[in-house]
């Protein structure tokens, strides 16, 4: 979707930016065009000007030419008719006389007849002129109109393309506020993912914790107590030691002559018990008791080891550092990570 949307925006940008240079060549074409049609109005005016001293100036003369011309004929009537009058007054004279008066007539006539040819071929060529400029100026009029349909096309494109321009900006503004808001989702849903990626991390290395608890638990090698407690046993154990010491001693003084001849010298009537003594029923009568957790652990665990073809001496030292045990556990002088480790002092005491 934002591939698509970039996409579009890209098409009306290179649609935008064509647009706007065909509006700017079609602005600088306006201008081109005003400006030759200024120069053409200024050359129309200049020519109208020009036209109108050719005009005033054919006028003039032509005015003056009539007016010779009208001078010109009156004095040649007049002339004819003092001719006449003076053919009528001397009909008796000679012909010499009035051959001679006709040549100088025709002399006289004859320059005013050359100064009414020139005129009239001003006149012609006046003529020609002014049609030249009428011809000339109808064609200036025609490419003035021409231009004027131009300009009034071009000016209506550019009027067209300015209102396309504008529903063209319309939709790119609509474009980029769509596009703005794509943008905050994606960063919105990026936030997310990267939440749940942290909260997916966070459960992950919950989940190893977890996993190496649960194999630290199930591992039989690892470590159950910390060094303090471990110090802790170890100085309670060496005092337990001290303790079933003395107390050894002790026994072995209050003990008479006769038991200590005869732990020496066993009889022959009690020979030592060779392999394991058979397991005692569940149901054993004397097991209804109520017993401790030590004591059920111990003599389960530990009793056969200890019966095992063992002297009576020692026998009487397991049995002192059993009841040892008991008193301190149960005036609280025995911690629980001592007793948790007696049957291993036991086995070491037997």
């Amino acid at each position: 979707m934002m591939i698509n949307v970039l996409e579009l925006l890209e098409t009306i940008a290179t649609r935008n930016e064509s647009e706007n240079t065909r509006m700017q060549e079609l602005n600088d074409r306006i201008a081109h065009l005003e400006c030759e049609k200024q120069e053409k109005a200024v050359f129309r005016q200049r020519f109208d000007k020009e036209l109108e001293i050719i005009e005033e100036q054919w006028r003039a003369e032509s005015n003056e030419l009539v007016t010779l011309v009208s001078s010109l004929q009156e004095e040649n009537r007049r002339l004819q008719k003092s001719l006449g009058h003076t053919n009528e007054l001397k009909a008796s004279n000679t012909i010499t006389p009035t051959v001679v008066r006709d040549e100088s007539a025709s002399n006289s006539a004859t320059p005013d007849y050359q100064v009414l040819q020139r005129l009239r071929g001003q006149i012609e060529k006046h003529r020609k002129e002014m049609k030249l400029k009428e011809s000339e100026l109808a064609e200036a009029e025609q490419t003035v109109q021409v231009l004027n349909i131009q300009i009034e096309r071009l000016t209506n494109s550019g009027r067209e393309s300015r209102k396309r321009q504008k529903l063209l900006q319309v939709q790119v503004r609509s474009l980029v506020e769509e596009r703005a808001d794509f943008l905050a989702q994606l960063q919105d849903q990026h936030r997310e993912i990267l939440s749940l990626r942290k909260r997916l991390g966070i459960a992950e290395k919950e989940n190893e914790d977890l996993s190496k608890c649960q194999d630290e638990e199930n591992d039989p090698h690892r470590a159950r107590f910390s060094t303090a407690e471990l110090k802790e046993i170890l100085c309670e154990r060496d005092e337990l030691k001290a303790q079933i010491n003395d107390l050894a001693t002790e026994l072995q003084i209050y003990k008479p002559v006769e038991e200590l001849k005869t732990e020496e010298k066993p009889t022959e009537e009690d020979p030592p018990v060779q392999g394991p003594l058979p397991y005692e029923p569940d149901d054993a009568p004397w097991k209804k008791g109520s017993e401790t957790g030590i004591r059920k652990f111990y003599f389960l665990n530990q009793a056969p080891r200890v019966f095992l073809g063992d002297p009576f001496p020692r026998y009487l030292k397991w049995l002192s550092l059993l009841a040892l045990t008991l008193t301190a556990f149960e005036s609280h002088e025995c911690s629980p990570q001592t007793m948790h480790l007696l049957p291993t002092y036991l086995i070491d005491a037997s």
